[in-house]
């Protein structure tokens, strides 16, 4: 699928699933739709800036305003679901922390499918939209399903970082000690 139509697709989901959630008139159904709302917000985010951004930056030299201002605006939807997300449903604030999201989200959506997304349709084939479009699929699936939270980065560590069971991680576990004995970690 096009990166491009599959970002849209999202916008469209998100708005519509705030919508819902507005005319909710269940407390409890409201709170696991907020829920569900703030890992898609996260995930949609996410993907935007490891998969499709980098790729703009590259094609936009040196005007790379919008791309700043997106990542902002990134920063404060992120903002808005989490807050909306402590939350309760039946707090008299909770309707304008709705209403704050949806307005960052829709102002979010409209720059960009309104500058950013004809600018990168103009500058990547058909078929480079349409490999970023499978891997920003693929990554929002998993993103979903998994529930990361956004400070965990989406790309595989560098090389020679340390692995699971490599020496690095066995030096913070406890030494053995006696009765009496102060803890202490190997590699002290």
């Amino acid at each position: 699928m096009d990166a491009l139509d599959l970002l849209e697709q999202q916008h469209l989901e998100l708005g519509a699933l705030m919508a819902r959630i507005a005319a909710e008139p269940s407390p409890g159904l409201r709170t696991s739709m907020v829920a569900k709302l703030s890992r898609m917000i996260d995930a949609h985010v996410r993907i935007e800036q490891t998969y499709l951004y980098p790729v703009c930056a590259e094609r936009m030299g040196d005007d790379k305003k919008p791309l700043h201002e997106a990542c902002e605006k990134h920063g404060l939807a992120r903002f808005a679901a989490d807050n909306l997300l402590r939350t309760r449903a039946t707090d008299v604030r909770f309707e304008a922390r709705l209403k704050l999201l949806r307005d960052v989200f829709t102002d979010h959506a409209d720059e960009e499918e309104g500058f950013l997304f004809p600018k990168a349709k103009r500058g990547l084939t058909d078929e480079q939209l349409d490999v970023i479009g499978c891997d920003l699929e693929r990554a929002y699936e998993v993103l979903l399903r998994v529930g990361v939270s956004g400070g965990v980065p989406l790309l595989r560590p560098p090389r020679g970082w340390p692995r699971r069971g490599a020496h690095a991680g066995r030096l913070l576990r406890p030494a053995p000690r006696r009765r009496g004995e102060a803890l202490r970690v190997r590699g002290d």
